[in-house]
C-alpha cells in the first residue's frame, strides 16, 4: 500500500520568529507567575483574610474598603496592611508607661524644678504700674510714685506662658439691673 503524499509548505521566516516570540513571551509569563507564586507564600495569607472582623467590607480586587485609620495589631501596635501578611514579634509592648516609684521621684522633681524657675521668675515686690519700678516699702513707695506720677503698686501674676495673669483684665462689672421675683413673692414689680 502506498503512502499518501502530503504537500509541505516551504518553511515561512515570519511564522518562525513569530512562534519564538510567543514561546519567549509564554515562559516569561509563567517566570512571573511563579515568581509572584513564591513571593505570597513568602509573605503569607494576608491580612484581610486573617484577621476579616477588621477589614469587613474590604475588596481585594479594587483595593477599595479598607478601614480609615487602619486597625492596630493588638500586640505590638503596629497598623495591620489589608493585603500584608503582619509578621509580629510577639512581644508585647506596653502602651503607656508603669507608673513606678521613680517615676512618681521624677515627677516630683520636675514639678519642682518647673515651681522654682517660676518663683525666681516672679518679681519679689509690688511694682509701679506706670514706671515699673519695684517698692519694698509699700505704703512710702507707693505714695512717693502716686504724688510723682500717678502711679500705684501693682502685684505680678503671671500664667505659665510668662504672660500677665490677669483673670479680670478687659472685664467690667456687670450691670446692675432691677431685680424683681414677680408676682408670688409679695413685692410689686414695675
Amino acid at each position: 500500500m502506498a503512502l499518501p503524499i502530503v504537500y509541505r509548505s516551504p518553511e515561512n521566516q515570519n511564522v518562525a520568529d513569530a512562534k519564538k516570540v510567543l514561546k519567549e513571551r509564554a515562559e516569561a509569563l509563567a517566570a512571573r507567575r511563579e515568581k509572584e507564586q513564591q513571593r505570597r507564600e513568602a509573605a503569607g495569607v494576608p491580612n484581610y483574610i486573617c484577621y476579616p472582623a477588621a477589614f469587613p467590607n474590604f475588596d481585594p480586587k479594587t483595593g477599595r474598603g479598607a478601614p480609615s485609620p487602619l486597625p492596630p495589631c493588638n500586640v505590638c501596635g503596629d497598623r495591620l496592611q489589608p493585603m500584608e501578611n503582619h509578621k509580629c514579634s510577639g512581644i508585647w509592648k506596653p502602651k503607656y508607661e508603669v507608673f513606678t516609684d521613680e517615676r512618681k521621684d521624677r515627677a516630683d522633681q520636675r514639678r519642682d524644678e518647673i515651681r522654682e524657675s517660676r518663683w525666681s521668675q516672679r518679681p519679689r515686690y509690688p511694682v509701679c504700674d506706670k514706671c515699673g519700678e519695684e517698692m519694698p516699702d509699700y505704703f512710702e513707695d507707693g505714695q512717693r510714685h502716686w504724688d510723682d506720677h500717678e502711679g500705684r503698686p501693682v502685684k505680678n501674676h503671671f500664667a505659665l506662658g510668662g504672660e500677665h495673669d490677669g483673670d479680670l483684665d478687659g472685664y467690667e462689672d456687670a450691670p446692675e439691673e432691677d431685680y424683681c421675683e414677680g408676682d408670688d413673692d409679695g413685692y410689686d414689680c414695675d
